[in-house]
């Protein structure tokens, strides 16, 4: 059974089967030098709402739900499995420059700054050891059920990371005009920069969506990598403006022919823009 295929699995029983949580985890293997032609297979874990659920949600909206327990399962599982949580610039600094990541390592992101992740992430995340990235639509910051600055900068003061996810969340793919685009990607990097004090240069396409205009935005705006939601696991030096993830994986069948399929093909195409998602007031 390949490395690649035994990672699959123990994310697959991570994401599948949190009761089993507790069983032997896998070895860790010692960090190896890395190359910039070689390319990083990271989980990027992709984390919204947490909370409990509640008789009012859809399906689709507990897609974008992970209850207390169930990211505590995930984080303990992580924990024993000896992975070392890494940010968005390091995964970049491998890619371009062959920095070395530590073995495994995985990227844990949370969207949209809902007050639930400071109050129930947040110390689950330091009881672990792990640090994340918080990605935070600007116009939300302060308002109810949303982090206030004062959060924003408590996160940051613990090591956590904080990337852009635009002024207001919208489709962008859908703004016609490229002003008004450019001030969602643009203003949204200069007001967190303003009021953290520190570069913000990573970016989450608003539902996942995004387009070659909208890339070369990005790019423009001076962020270093940026995350959609469409699945995968794989990153090369093109992929850092479309990175992948996971969101809440329910079958262990994808996530193992995924990484599989990763281990064995050295480019892989897939469709530029991700499905579509849904509005985060259906799963706050």
């Amino acid at each position: 059974m390949s490395r690649f295929k035994r990672a699959a699995i123990g994310f697959a029983a991570m994401f599948v089967f949190p009761a089993v949580l507790s069983a032997e985890p896998p070895p860790v293997p010692a960090a190896t030098p890395a190359t910039s032609t070689t390319p990083a297979m990271v989980p990027i874990l992709i984390y919204h709402s947490v909370r409990e659920y509640t008789p009012r949600d859809s399906a689709a909206s507990r897609r974008y739900i992970i209850t207390p327990r169930a990211l505590e399962a995930e984080l303990k599982f992580l924990k024993a499995g000896g992975y070392v949580s890494i940010g968005f610039d390091d995964l970049a600094a491998y890619v371009e420059k062959g920095r070395p990541l530590p073995e495994p390592c995985v990227i844990i992101s949370l969207d949209d700054g809902w007050e639930s992740q400071y109050k129930t992430a947040f110390p689950l995340l330091r009881k672990y050891g792990f640090r994340a990235t918080f990605f935070i639509f600007t116009n939300a910051i302060g308002k109810k059920h949303f982090m206030s600055l004062a959060e924003l900068r408590s996160l940051r003061d613990a090591g956590m990371w904080i990337g852009s996810h635009s002024l207001s969340h919208p489709y962008l793919t859908r703004i016609k005009n490229r002003a008004a685009l450019r001030r969602q990607i643009f203003d949204s990097k200069r007001i967190l920069e303003e009021k953290l004090g520190e570069p913000v240069t990573a970016f989450a396409y608003p539902f996942g969506q995004y387009n070659k205009e909208i890339v070369s935005l990005v790019r423009q705006a001076g962020y270093t990598t940026a995350r959609g939601t469409y699945f995968g696991v794989r990153h090369s030096r093109g992929d850092l403006f479309t990175l992948t993830g996971l969101i809440n994986v329910t079958s262990s069948a994808k996530v193992v022919a995924e990484l599989d399929q990763a281990a064995k093909i050295e480019k892989r195409e897939r469709p530029l823009v991700p499905p579509p998602g849904i509005d985060p007031g259906e799963y706050n």
